[in-house]
């Protein structure tokens, strides 16, 4: 029998299908649907730094929050789902599922989030998932000066736990790799890519702006897994578009240590994790791997020969309409 383990942040996962951050992760009883399905391991439904400030004693003058996000939390009854409810959620699932809980933290402050990694740690989550991002609104303000601020969350939650973490990127940067490379030296153990957003959309016929449904997108995912894996000092996580077992291989191929899965289960069930495990196995045999270990990254930029002459199959990676002059090192 093949043997579907994988390693991410240091963690030995049974198998690569990690539940996503949802409604799915949000309880004790969420998680331990997930585990029986035969996930590798979940990630909570994510604490927005809005929730934390509003049940919290915080001074409104140090940590300003917007009137619309708070009744926005308000009118979904997020509130009830605060930093307090998701450790004492941790601290029940503990005690009923052995594979690995992952919290996860919506943060855009840097002084806040180390008091609430320390909290999720002693209730016993076995890693972090920050999930960062700041809408870069203001024209005298640098993209340097945002992705510092990436930087520096991280250093600050890394002073408070030893647990590893992760970080939830999105592809708005101004340089991906640079970031990635400067943040897996200040200690993140591993990225997920990518974060997706509701999107902005106009009513035409009432004349005011709507939100509609984001989704991820596989293919962007799978650009930059493989553009990075292997060149960085952590591990990746894909997350975005995986329906099928075809993706799951795909990602691993790319360099994926585990993929997250959200919308796929949400429309056909948890049953369908076995459904992406059974393909995954039967795709190892047939071609003759007998770990993830086996495959994993082959398809990578890092492990194909690239040169002027010939970029080999990696030539997929690049934008058709960018000539590659010279060798990445």
């Amino acid at each position: 029998m093949v043997d579907v383990s994988t390693s991410y942040m240091g963690m030995k996962l049974k198998n690569p299908i990690i539940v996503a951050s949802s409604d799915l992760s949000r309880d004790a009883d969420g998680v331990k649907k997930c585990a029986d399905a035969g996930a590798g391991a979940v990630v909570l439904k994510s604490i927005f730094e809005e929730q934390f400030f509003a049940s919290s004693n915080i001074s409104e003058n140090r940590f300003p929050l917007h009137p619309e996000a708070l009744d926005y939390l308000r009118a979904g009854g997020l509130l009830e789902y605060g930093p307090d409810e998701m450790c004492r959620e941790i601290d029940k699932a503990k005690k009923d599922v052995e594979i690995p809980i992952i919290a996860s933290v919506n943060c855009r402050t840097p002084s806040l989030w180390p008091r609430f990694a320390n909290q999720v740690e002693e209730a016993g989550a076995d890693a972090l998932e920050l999930n960062i991002y700041d809408l870069p609104l203001k024209l005298d303000i640098s993209g340097s000066e945002h992705e510092n601020n990436y930087t520096k969350i991280l250093k600050e939650v890394k002073k408070e736990v030893v647990i590893p973490i992760s970080i939830k990127l999105t592809p708005e940067v101004s340089s991906l790799p640079n970031l990635s490379k400067k943040l897996s030296q200040a200690g993140s153990d591993a990225f997920v890519f990518f974060n997706w957003f509701l999107e902005p959309d106009i009513d035409i016929d009432n004349i005011r702006t709507i939100s509609r449904k984001g989704k991820g997108n596989f293919n962007h995912s799978l650009r930059w897994v493989a553009l990075l894996a292997g060149r960085i000092d952590a591990d990746i996580s894909a997350s975005g578009g995986v329906g099928r077992a075809d993706d799951v291989i795909k990602q691993i191929l790319a360099g994926a240590s585990a993929v997250q899965v959200c919308t796929l289960f949400y429309k056909k069930g948890l049953s369908e994790i076995q459904r992406l495990l059974q393909g995954l196995e039967a795709w190892m045999e047939k071609k003759k791997f007998n770990s993830v270990a086996d495959f994993k990254g082959e398809l990578s930029f890092k492990e194909q020969e690239l040169s002027v002459k010939g970029l080999g199959e990696a030539e997929s990676y690049f934008r058709t309409q960018y000539l590659k002059v010279f060798k990445v090192k």
